[in-house]
C-alpha cells in the first residue's frame, strides 16, 4: 500500500507531534510515525516524570517538617504515572482532532522523499525526522550495575539508604534533590571542575552550597574507574576513593537516536546537521530536535520543528532559536538565558551587572523558601539585556520575562519602567534591574559624598 501526503514525522515527541499539529493547522497533509508512546523523551521518560516526582517528594520533605509520617512509594509512582497517562491522552486528541494519520512502527527512509514503516510505503514532499535521543551510557568497567535515569524513573524497587550519582549536570542535580527530599543519603560524582559546567559559575555555587547543606556529598574533577554492586571507585586529585550506595545512577545525559536511513545524511558526532531551518544535507529532508541540538530541551525541540514546518511552506520561522532558556527544578529552582557573565566577558564586552539576593524578597519569606538571587547582564553602551539568571522558588515560570527582554533586545531602561505586584517573586527581577544603576529600593548603598 502506498501512501501519498505532504509531510511525514518520524517521532512522536514535543518536536514530532507539535510539528504535526502546527503543519494540519497550516493545511498540510501528515502522516506522523512513532515506534512507542506519544511525549516521547520528555513526556514518558524525561521532564514530566522527573518533575511530577520533584514535586511530590518536596511536598512530603515540607510535611515532614511539621509532623512525623510514612510515605508511600507507590503513591508517588501512580501519582507519575498518572500525569503521564493524562498528558498522553491529551496529545492523541489532538492528533485526532487534527486530523492526522497516526502510525505505530518503526520507519525506515528509503530515499529523498520516502519512507517505508511496518508493509506501507508513504511517499512525501517532505520528511521530518524527530527521533529524539536515548541514555547514554559511559563505558566505565562495572557500568552493567549502575541505573540509567530511565531506569530510574521506572522504579519498582524499595527506595536506597544510600545513592552514588555518577554526573552533576541538570539530570544529576534532579536526581539528588529528589533522593534527598525523600530522606536518602546522596554522594555525587562529577568529572569537570564544577557540578553544572554548562551553567553560570554562581548557580553551581550556590545549589552546590545548599546540596552540602542538605547532607550531599559532591565531589568534583573526578575520574570513575570501576562500578560494583553497591559502590564506585573513583580517583580524586590522583587518590582512590570510593564512595558506596544500594543504587548507583549513570546520570551522564543523552545521546541522538538516529533513524534506519538508506540517504547519507550529513552528521557531526553523532547528530545530523541542519540550517538554521532545520533542513538536512538533503533539502527535501529536516530535522529537529535532540537528533540534532547539543541543548537537548523540549521546548527547543519544538521550536526547532515548528520552525522547519514554516520553512517548508516558504514561510519566515517563528521563534529565535539564539535565545533558549534552560531550567533546573532542584529547589530552589535555577533558570538561566543569553549570555552568562563569563561568555559576554568572553566577547570582550564591556557589561553591566545587575543583582539582588531573594532573602529580602516578601514572597520568599511567605514561602520560607532558600537563599536565591537575580542576576542580569547588560551592554554597558546600549544596556541591552544580553542574559539572566535565577535561583529560587518559581525561576522556570519568571525566566520566560528575561527571555522575552533578550529576544526582543530590551533595554534595561525599557524594563525598569514596568510596574510589578506585590508581593511576588518578581519584585526580585525589578531589583535587579533597579541595582544595575544602584537604585535599587531594598539595597543598602555605600554613597561617596
Amino acid at each position: 500500500m502506498v501512501i501519498k501526503t505532504e509531510l511525514v514525522i518520524l517521532g512522536a515527541g514535543p518536536a514530532g507531534y507539535e510539528a504535526a499539529i502546527h503543519a494540519a493547522q497550516c493545511g498540510m497533509q501528515v502522516v506522523l510515525i512513532e515506534k512507542d508512546q506519544v511525549g516521547g523523551t520528555c513526556l514518558n521518560r524525561g521532564c514530566i516524570p522527573t518533575k511530577s516526582l520533584l514535586y511530590q517528594a518536596h511536598q512530603l520533605h515540607t510535611a515532614a517538617q511539621y509532623a512525623a509520617f510514612d510515605f508511600d512509594s507507590d503513591q508517588l509512582r501512580r501519582q507519575k504515572e498518572e500525569t503521564v497517562a493524562k498528558l498522553q491522552k491529551g496529545i492523541a486528541q489532538l492528533i485526532k482532532g487534527n486530523q492526522i494519520q497516526y502510525i505505530t512502527g518503526e520507519a525506515r527512509i528509503i530515499d529523498a522523499q520516502t519512507v517505508c514503516v511496518n508493509d506501507e510505503t508513504i511517499e512525501a514532499e517532505h520528511i521530518l525526522i524527530a527521533t529524539g535521543s536515548k541514555a547514554s551510557v559511559p563505558p566505565i568497567p562495572g557500568i552493567e550495575h549502575a541505573m540509567t535515569s530511565d531506569q530510574v524513573l521506572a522504579w519498582d524497587r524499595p527506595l536506597p539508604k544510600q545513592a552514588v550519582i555518577i554526573g552533576a549536570g541538570v539530570i544529576g542535580l534532579e536526581f539528588a534533590d529528589l533522593l534527598l527530599d525523600l530522606g536518602v543519603a546522596v554522594t555525587l560524582l562529577e568529572a569537570a571542575p564544577r557540578p553544572l559546567i554548562q551553567a553560570d559559575r554562581e548557580i553551581a555555587q550556590n545549589l552546590q552550597m545548599i546540596l552540602k547543606r542538605r547532607g550531599a556529598q559532591i565531589h568534583c574533577g573526578v575520574s570513575i574507574t570501576q562500578i560494583r554492586a553497591s559502590e564506585v571507585d573513583y580517583l580524586e586529585k590522583e587518590k582512590p576513593q570510593t564512595a558506596q550506595g544500594e543504587w548507583i545512577i549513570a546520570a551522564t545525559g543523552r545521546k541522538p537516536v538516529l533513524c534506519d536511513c538508506d540517504l547519507e545524511l550529513l552528521q557531526e558526532r553523532g547528530r545530523l546537521v541542519t540550517d538554521a531551518c532545520g533542513k538536512t544535507s538533503i533539502p527535501t529532508i529536516y530535522a529537529a530536535g535532540d537528533v540534532t541540538s547539543r541543548i537537548q530541551l523540549a521546548h527547543l525541540a519544538s521550536a526547532q520543528a515548528i520552525n522547519a514546518v514554516d520553512a517548508m511552506l516558504g514561510r519566515k520561522p517563528q521563534f529565535d532559536l539564539t535565545c533558549i532558556p534552560s531550567c533546573l527544578y532542584t529547589h530552589p529552582e535555577a533558570a538561566w538565558v543569553g549570555l552568562s557573565e563569563e561568555e559576554a566577558q568572553a566577547q570582550g564586552r564591556e557589561i553591566l551587572i545587575g543583582k539582588t539576593s531573594t532573602l529580602g524578597n516578601a514572597k520568599s519569606m511567605i514561602e520560607q523558601a532558600p537563599r536565591g538571587f537575580v542576576k542580569l547582564i547588560a551592554d554597558a553602551a546600549t544596556r541591552q539585556i544580553l542574559g539572566g539568571i535565577i535561583v529560587g522558588a518559581h525561576a522556570s515560570d519568571w525566566i520566560g520575562t528575561i527571555a522575552q527582554a533578550v529576544s526582543l533586545h530590551l533595554t534595561v531602561d525599557d524594563c525598569q519602567r514596568v510596574i510589578v505586584a506585590h508581593p511576588t517573586w518578581s519584585e526580585a527581577l525589578h531589583e535587579a534591574l533597579m541595582d544595575v544603576d544602584q537604585h535599587a529600593i531594598h539595597t543598602l548603598y555605600s554613597r561617596l559624598r
